[in-house]
């Protein structure tokens, strides 16, 4: 039987999402390319994985301003996840600063690859 001390402190951290903060243009077609690597610096097979990616006013927000639907996910054999929205969509969104999470689905396991600021900046050309 396995024992811990009391004294001991353990930690077990299962939050490995990367912090990459997004900086886009209100009104302007939004892309983006993630390349996926494993522990062994091989790409991940991504053409099975799920996508979504939300962008919200905080954190704790009810609701997102920009829902999973507002974006287009493509993943190849090669690690590449490309994430589009059209300039239509990006209009939506007032110019500010958000937060946003992207997150996988493959076989029903959940995981939250990249989190951080999302910051709009206001459009100058109609």
């Amino acid at each position: 039987m396995a024992s811990l001390s009391c004294s001991t402190t353990n930690t077990v951290n299962l939050d490995n999402a990367q912090r990459v903060d997004i900086i886009c243009r209100k009104g302007d077609n939004f892309s983006i390319e993630v390349d996926f690597y494993n522990a062994s610096n091989q790409p991940i097979n991504l053409t099975t994985y799920a996508w979504k990616m939300e962008v919200s006013e905080s954190d704790t927000s009810a609701s997102p301003v920009l829902d999973s639907t507002a974006f287009s996910y493509s993943g190849n054999s090669t690690g590449k996840l490309f994430v589009t929205a059209t300039a239509a969509t990006m209009l939506t969104i007032p110019a500010g600063l958000y937060v946003y999470g992207l997150q996988s689905n493959v076989a029903g396991v959940i995981k939250t690859w990249l989190l951080g600021l999302f910051t709009v900046n206001e459009d100058v050309v109609d």
